[in-house]
């Protein structure tokens, strides 16, 4: 966070010590190159893996027909996280924190959120840390045995994240890596696309017509377009740009045309990539009927792009794509949780990260708790995701996407110059019903899955 800033979580509105100067805003074209990164951070944070394995399972098994889901649910992920950033600039209240907003259209939401990102947190980053273990075990040639290897490296991962954690400059390392990871995911699946010397373009353009395929696996193919545009449109992840906008000093409304720039500059790689990971695995797997359900499948989909390098190339993508969401989530899962806290019980904190017991709750809960799924024997991680994340996010994806948009669309919550353009409500609208329709689609899901075991 940027030393020059106090924030106030009570409401009030940031303050600055004698002599202190807001952050510059840029001039030049470099200036503006050297600024944004919050945008990339959060990006490569939302890519993590379950974007490389959604993408190149829905490549496979359907081609290029859902394409479209892919560029809808970035957008909307798009206009989500523009709306959170719009409500932390320009609020009528001096509000510093996003959940202080949400607050006021319900004071019960910053404990809901809490309790969810706990719980949300703690599943998300054993997949992410899984991920990373798997990816060096491999790396280093299966070092440490079939039983014990990937829990060795879990230690590894969860060793360097905590020097990075408590290296003062850790934002800049996250945002350098963030970096690096996107041009080196990005260079790794245009050299495969390069090498399988093929690309449907027909097929590819006809995928971005919304077109609805056939039926194929356990859900139909309008429940996995909703459930996607939606989930990942009101995802709680979302609610972390924020506290990466104050590690830059993004505090006031005149920083908001910086903010829509580095948003965009973070979600086009986030775009390119998916679209890759979806080329890639349908010019390789469609139509052959092989399944694509784990990480072998991945590397095997490489192999068969690049050649005997491939497998290696995918390891290394996808270390980079789960250890740039790793750190960045257990601090920023500490933040809302502590947030949402401390809101609740009317406790105030110039920074939510002065709470003494925040690096041991950051560590604890979000770095060493995730390590039990390294353990020989422990819980699926698929089921552990699906009964997991599935619920916890149908339960938190109303209030956040309904509340989004009556934050920034009314003139009691925000200042009148800014509040949101009648199509800026409308784009939110469509998402709010899109994202009330996945909740549906998902506790029906979930409860046809559970009454299987009754």
């Amino acid at each position: 966070m940027s030393k020059s800033l106090k924030h106030l979580n009570n409401g009030e509105a940031p303050v600055r010590e004698k002599n202190e100067a807001p952050s510059a805003l840029p001039k030049t074209f470099m200036e503006y190159m050297r600024s944004i990164g919050p945008g990339l951070v959060l990006a490569m944070t939302f890519l993590g893996t379950g974007d490389l394995v959604s993408s190149t399972v829905s490549g496979a098994n359907y081609g290029y027909a859902l394409l479209w889901t892919l560029v809808v649910a970035l957008a909307a992920r798009y206009f989500m996280v523009s709306a959170v950033a719009k409500y932390k600039l320009q609020n009528r209240h001096g509000d510093t924190s996003i959940l202080q907003g949400f607050q006021r259209v319900w004071r019960g939401f910053p404990l809901l959120l809490g309790v969810a990102i706990l719980f949300l947190g703690i599943v998300i980053q054993m997949s992410f840390l899984r991920a990373c273990a798997v990816a060096l075990y491999n790396l280093f040639g299966g070092f440490g045995g079939e039983t014990w290897g990937v829990f060795l490296f879990s230690l590894v991962v969860v060793g360097l994240t905590f020097l990075l954690l408590i290296n003062p400059n850790q934002y800049k390392v996250l945002e350098m890596l963030a970096r690096f990871a996107s041009v080196a995911i990005i260079a790794s699946f245009v050299f495969a696309l390069f090498r399988i010397g093929s690309f449907d373009i027909i097929g590819f353009l006809k995928g971005l017509t919304f077109d609805m395929p056939p039926n194929q696996g356990p859900f139909n193919a309008i429940f996995i377009a909703v459930a996607t545009i939606g989930a990942i449109g009101g995802s709680a992840v979302n609610l972390l740009y924020p506290y990466f906008m104050e590690d830059k000093g993004w505090d006031k409304p005149k920083y908001r045309k910086i903010q829509q720039l580095d948003l965009m500059t973070g979600m086009l790689p986030l775009l390119v990539i998916n679209v890759l990971f979806w080329v890639v695995a349908a010019e390789v797997f469609y139509g052959t009927g092989i399944p694509v359900s784990n990480e072998n499948d991945l590397a095997l989909m490489m192999e068969l792009a690049v050649g005997p390098a491939g497998p290696t190339m995918l390891w290394i993508c996808l270390f980079l794509a789960a250890f740039t969401s790793f750190p960045a989530q257990a601090r920023g899962f500490t933040m809302l949780m502590l947030n949402g806290f401390h809101l609740s019980a009317k406790k105030k904190y110039k920074k939510t990260d002065e709470d003494p017991k925040f690096r041991y709750l950051s560590i604890g809960l979000f770095l060493l708790l995730p390590i039990l799924i390294s353990i020989p024997g422990a819980p699926d991680l698929v089921l552990l995701n699906v009964f997991g994340t599935s619920v916890i996010t149908a339960l938190i994806l109303p209030p956040i996407v309904v509340g989004l948009v009556l934050m920034t669309s009314s003139r009691k919550y925000m200042v009148d110059s800014y509040k949101n353009r009648w199509w800026e409500t409308g784009i939110l609208v469509i998402i709010a019903v899109i994202g009330i329709w996945s909740t549906v689609e998902i506790i029906r899901n979930f409860v046809d899955q559970i009454s299987k075991f009754i």
